[in-house]
């Protein structure tokens, strides 16, 4: 326990837990015209959610001037004088949940500004208003699906370069999604394994947003954080002639969290693809997903204290390309809030080590300098190369700060574009 003890102090340097008081306030208002702050930090609360009003208080909080050359910050609401001096002129004051909005995360997000005049000799009061900025989106499978189906994968692409994914291999049918552009349509792409026969069913459909006068911010047509959306799967009646199951239905809505009304959205097909259409070996896999061998380690489960000791190549992943390698994409979903806010730290720390949208192995010298820091070595793939061996292993020791269910999803394309996907999963017990 001692030598755990240690390695989570120096993993708190690493990876950014460790936060720090930071206030740029200049000297000499003696001399400046100033005026006085009473500041006020509020949440727009969705109806679906619980959170407490109380929670504000952790938000840091930025006063910023119009050129920024007057910065003045807060680690936290409570940290704020009941009036701050400031000088004469135009500011714009922030306040948000701790951390940075990361894509993807296990939890929303609030954030607000709100501007600001500073008068000589006047206290101004400034009400910020945090909105949640990301969307909750989550999938729900009925018993009929849940019956016919070993296996799947939904992958849901707003048109960013990230996407998210649902496994079957994963718990977790839920995330807050960040919708950076104005996102009108939804692509949403499955894939399953039946039980019955191995048979793959493929889909590739679309929704968009309806125009309804309730919401949760803003009336838009666009996706906008506050909304929940809820994807329902289902399957369709096996085909009378086969005895089979052909295709699945999709049915989604959305529920405007700050009312709590719900409509639905239409679920269509994508252009000129009709579900089923497109049989394939394995979900995410390609024709030429034979011409890559992925050999997958059985999932691994470790208390917290087993996971300083236990034997790294337990994790290894095998992989070979007859084309040789193009890519090796690494994700990682965890059942952990805390593990996934960590992994974004990770990220800020070490530029396209991003495990949380996916980070490329091939050439990345980036992951050798992360795990190199942690007393851990890793060796990465150069384009071409046929033969790599991905350590989860190595990073055991990192997931046991945290309990949980910890699942690394492997993407591997070869020089040729063909793709092969499998997941690893391992779970950290209190």
């Amino acid at each position: 326990m001692k030598i755990r003890n240690i390695f989570i102090v120096g993993l708190m340097t690493v990876v950014g837990f460790a936060s720090c008081v930071s206030e740029d306030i200049k000297s000499g208002l003696e001399n400046t015209a100033t005026g006085r702050m009473a500041l006020n930090v509020s949440l727009l609360e969705p109806e679906t959610f619980t959170r407490s009003q109380e929670e504000v208080t952790d938000f840091p909080v930025e006063v910023v001037n119009a050129d920024s050359t007057y910065i003045v910050k807060y680690e936290s609401v409570e940290e704020v004088p009941a009036s701050v001096e400031l000088p004469v002129g135009n500011y714009s004051v922030t306040s948000h949940t701790a951390g940075k909005c990361a894509k993807k995360r296990t939890s929303p997000y609030f954030e607000g500004t709100e501007p600001m005049e500073i008068q000589n000799g006047i206290t101004t009061n400034v009400k910020v208003v945090c909105k949640m900025k990301n969307s909750h989106i989550s999938v729900n499978y009925d018993d009929e699906f849940l019956t016919q189906f070993e296996s799947w994968t939904v992958t849901i692409n707003d048109g960013s370069s990230t996407v998210l994914d649902f496994v079957s291999s994963s718990n977790r049918k839920d995330y807050y999604w960040l919708f950076e552009n104005e996102t009108e349509r939804l692509t949403l792409d499955f894939s399953g394994k039946l039980k019955s026969d191995g048979t793959t069913i493929n889909s590739e459909q679309y929704l968009e947003k309806s125009m309804l006068d309730v919401h949760y911010d803003d009336d838009s047509k666009y996706f906008r954080g506050g909304d929940e959306l809820v994807i329902n799967f289902g399957v369709l009646p096996e085909d009378p002639k086969t005895g089979k199951i052909t295709t699945i239905t999709i049915n989604a809505n959305v529920i405007f969290t700050e009312t709590g009304d719900e409509i639905v959205v239409d679920v269509t097909d994508a252009e000129n693809d009709e579900p089923g259409d497109n049989p394939g070996d394995n979900p995410g896999d390609n024709p030429g997903a034979d011409l890559i061998t992925l050999t997958l380690p059985a999932p691994v489960t470790l208390s917290a204290e087993e996971s300083a000791t236990a034997d790294p190549t337990s994790g290894d992943v095998v992989m070979h390309a007859d084309n040789g390698l193009k890519s090796v994409m690494v994700k990682v979903n965890s059942s952990s809030d805390e593990m996934m806010e960590s992994l974004v730290g990770v990220a800020d720390e070490y530029p396209g080590v991003d495990l949380v949208n996916g980070c490329e192995v091939v050439g990345n010298q980036n992951l050798v300098a992360f795990l190199s820091g942690l007393d851990k070595v890793i060796t990465v793939p150069a384009q071409g190369d046929t033969d790599y061996t991905f350590p989860v292993g190595q990073f055991y020791l990192f997931l046991g700060l945290l309990s949980g269910e910890h699942n690394f999803l492997m993407t591997v394309t070869d020089m040729e574009g063909n793709t092969k996907t499998g997941t690893v999963k391992v779970t950290i017990t209190e």
